[in-house]
């Protein structure tokens, strides 16, 4: 499962790259929860019910929406602290919201035995925490749901930290954070210190494992931020040549200045752990609570087809000085993503992980990813469908009209550009300040659809969609190309009638935003932008392309290319034998024309190409050999 990938890798990362070297803290307290509360004590304060309970296996409870979440992803594992604010709204029951043992908006809070740190001028509170919220209450969805109080007189006093305030409806932290919170100011020399988690608010979960206590922050580095690829799935050609702009962002939460340290990316294979690109830099002295962005001097411009297998994309800070191991939020010294390289296959996000979206607040919107056929592909495709996903609003589905469009950018268009983590781009050339309705008026929308929702059809948890037919402005051309070296937009508008729906994300999934961009006319602005609170949530719209024709109007000569065998059963053979050197494309398409697999090959004058055929239903396939010159087309019948 994806999760637990995540979990694996974050392990594999931390003993892998991790040789951060630091000063020595000392730990005062520590509390794993490995076997129960460890003294602490629970009370419900919006109601009896509404307590913190320990989870034996650190996960997120018995709601109706979060049954089976991925473990907190803490160091010491086993048991954590849970305010379960879904079980308890629901008793696990999605048709019983406000029906369960303490209904939603609940407050309750889990407070530590007292706490001597006499002679401790400095309290470093840390620990590990995997936080979901949807609101504070039904009219509140700022304030966190998430508090910290430390009191030094035994319980009589306390003061709060408010924490989790970059945290926005339905999304969550990952499974393995780390908050480290100076509470030296109550705590430093008091010899009666108590700490409590407060939980008040209306759904979902919080979770906490490992909390320690230190003398000192010492030094603290942590990666808060990094460019990533453009997609979850990327198809092999379409890589190659393309420059990706790797950059991090890096802050020193520790105490001093830090000398010498060491930023590093890597591109490795997931199952190996091959290196495929890295590259390093080096900052003299970052002072405390400085964030530098460090710009890779060498993007990672793949100059042949990567293999097709899943990758690793790691960002990693390292200090070069004291050899004690930096012990407080050590996991924050490495950042990463995973992605894979396919056959044919555009996929901004991963099918696996947490689903939710958003939108703007019943404002009218429209959002589109940005999408790219590379000029080696020697025929021109046809857009068949968008696809999405859409989230349920508080409405139901029944009688709401998406608009699907395609947007056909200019030739001068690039996808991103300058220091991306400081905002220095282009917005993958389009002048930002163009509405759809301007760019529709200009005559670049290509192709238009819509889908209204029928009777029966519902998303309350997130479900895939897709627009089947598409046309120009004036309804007559059906047939809306992708050429190469095409540059689009492909998004949904969502006018007033279905403003409330939401625009499906994957919480667990970090993309680099600026392949996804949202307008907001609804509100009075116009042109695109980035929305802020929703900068890791690209939307999770694609395309399904198929062949122009399965027809050769311009056929090759009989001798140049032969597939076989035919029936087939596991392989498909294509022999290409040119008279000159000629650019090909190898096409796998259905019956139906949708295409499966591409292969673009360069300049060749004999070349096999195989196609696995086990990984397909039994059925007829198109196979087809395209250049400039001409087509070969072949339907496969392929049984098993």
């Amino acid at each position: 499962m994806y999760h637990s990938t995540i979990q694996t890798l974050t392990t594999i990362f931390t003993v892998m790259v991790l040789t951060i070297t630091a000063y020595g803290q000392t730990e005062i307290y520590t509390f794993t929860f490995d076997n129960d509360l460890e003294g602490w004590t629970t009370t419900g304060i919006s109601d009896t019910n509404a307590v913190w309970v320990w989870a034996p296996n650190g996960d997120a409870g018995t709601g109706a929406f979060n049954s089976g979440q991925t473990p907190i992803g803490s160091a010491s594992g086993g048991g954590a602290l849970l305010f379960d604010s879904d079980g308890l709204d629901n008793g696990g029951d999605e048709n019983n919201q406000g029906g369960g043992p303490s209904p939603s908006p609940q407050t309750g809070e889990i407070v530590s035995p007292s706490l001597d740190f006499t002679g401790q001028d400095q309290v470093i509170l840390a620990f590990n925490q995997y936080y979901r919220y949807f609101a504070k209450s039904g009219s509140d969805f700022t304030t966190p749901a998430s508090s910290v109080e430390v009191s030094n007189d035994g319980g009589v006093t306390w003061t709060s930290y408010i924490i989790n305030e970059d945290i926005s409806p339905n999304q969550s932290t990952r499974s393995n954070d780390i908050l480290a919170l100076d509470i030296s100011d109550v705590a430093g020399n008091q010899a009666d210190v108590m700490v409590k988690f407060v939980w008040d608010g209306d759904y979902y979960f919080w979770l906490i494992d490992d909390v320690k206590f230190y003398d000192s922050r010492g030094v603290d580095l942590a990666v808060i931020d990094y460019t990533n690829i453009d997609n979850y799935e990327t198809p092999d050609f379409a890589m190659v040549g393309d420059s990706f702009d790797l950059e991090m962002m890096v802050t020193n939460h520790g105490e001093d200045v830090t000398d010498s340290i060491m930023f590093m990316v890597r591109v490795l294979t997931s199952e190996n752990r091959d290196l495929v690109f890295s590259d390093t830099g080096w900052v003299e002295g970052l002072s405390a609570g400085d964030t530098v962005i460090w710009d890779f001097d060498r993007d990672w411009v793949p100059d042949a087809p990567p293999s097709q297998e899943s990758y690793i994309l790691a960002y990693n800070v390292r200090y070069q000085g004291d050899t004690t191991p930096e012990i407080i939020t050590p996991d924050d010294n490495v950042d990463f993503n995973v992605f894979d390289v396919r056959d044919f296959s555009f996929r901004k996000l991963p099918a696996t992980g947490r689903t939710q979206g958003y939108n703007f607040g019943g404002n009218q919107y429209d959002v589109a990813n940005f999408l790219s056929l590379p000029e080696s592909v020697t025929e021109s495709l046809l857009f068949d469908k968008i696809t999405f996903k859409i989230c349920e609003g508080q409405d139901p589905l029944v009688g709401k009209t998406l608009i699907g469009f395609i947007v056909q950018l200019p030739d001068t268009a690039r996808v991103l550009s300058g220091v991306l983590l400081n905002g220095e781009t282009d917005l993958i050339g389009l002048d930002a300040a163009t509405s759809l309705d301007e760019l529709i008026a200009a005559n670049q929308v290509i192709g238009i659809g819509s889908k209204l929702f029928a009777q029966g059809e519902e998303a309350a948890g997130c479900k895939d969609f897709n627009i089947e037919m598409l046309s120009d402005l004036d309804g007559e051309n059906t047939e809306i190309k992708m050429e190469p070296g095409g540059k689009y937009l492909v998004g949904l508008r969502f006018a007033a009638g279905a403003s409330d729906l939401f625009i499906g994300t994957n919480e667990d999934y970090k993309v680099w935003q600026l392949t996804s961009i949202v307008s907001t006319p609804g509100d009075g602005s116009e042109g695109w932008g980035i929305v802020t609170d929703y900068q890791e949530n690209a939307a999770d719209i694609g395309v399904e392309l198929t062949l122009s024709t399965a027809v050769d109007e311009k056929p090759l000569p009989e001798n140049s290319v032969s597939i076989f065998p035919n029936p087939a059963s596991d392989y498909v053979r294509v022999n290409i034998a040119f008279e000159t050197p000629t650019d090909a494309t190898v096409f796998m398409a259905d019956a139906s024309g949708k295409i499966l697999n591409m292969k673009p090959l360069k300049n060749i004058l004999s070349e096999q190409v195989n196609f696995n055929m086990n990984r397909y239903p039994s059925g007829t396939y198109i196979i087809r050999v395209a250049t400039l010159e001409g087509t070969k087309t072949e339907h496969v019948i392929v049984t098993h």
